[in-house]
């Protein structure tokens, strides 16, 4: 599939179109040229350098950053995924489009918005969620404090958690006072 091919399979697709912007998918995909009024999720590479995030893109709530992004990918309507490469791999299976979708999915979950300055290897909301865990508070506790959902504090946690390599909240403590963020 050349370039110019997969470009025109973004611009078609209606229902959704998810990017991992790595190995190659921003020679295949020009996002100043996403159809508008679809859905668009766009991950980046945590080390990406954000000045490099076009500037409409910077502060959409649709973009974020991801650590260890391995692979890209682009996704299309639940129909359609593509791999880059020296030859582009376009796959069509709906079994293996949806494992993708999935795994898109996790890598966005633990993911953060693209607009957050990190400091120390943290957000700020990070280091607050963190913080009042440390102390006792419930998910449901620390997000009526910060003003946001219980799903949202797990969502970070979980992310926190995957940076670290951790496999539990315990353990993600332990190794987050290691590293000084507690």
């Amino acid at each position: 599939m050349r370039t110019d091919d997969v470009q025109e399979l973004v611009m078609r697709a209606q229902a959704e179109i998810d990017l991992c912007m790595s190995g190659g998918v921003g020679e295949l995909v020009d996002v100043r040229f996403l159809p508008r009024g679809t859905p668009v999720r766009v991950l980046y590479p945590d080390d990406v350098d954000r000045e490099s995030v076009p500037a409409f893109l910077r502060g959409h709530d649709q973009v974020r950053m991801c650590a260890g992004l391995p692979s890209g990918l682009v996704l299309c309507d639940q129909e359609t995924a593509v791999v880059p490469g020296p030859t582009p791999v376009v796959i069509r299976s709906a079994e293996t489009v949806a494992l993708l979708r999935a795994w898109f999915d996790h890598l966005w979950a633990g993911a953060m918005a693209a607009d957050v300055r990190v400091v120390g290897g943290l957000t700020e909301q990070e280091r607050v969620i963190l913080r009042l865990l440390a102390a006792g508070a419930t998910d449901d506790a620390a997000a009526a404090r910060l003003g946001t959902s219980a799903r949202s504090v797990r969502r970070v946690m979980s992310g926190v958690m995957g940076r670290l390599g951790a496999r539990s909240r315990f353990q993600a403590g332990q190794l987050a006072a290691r590293r000084g963020w507690l």
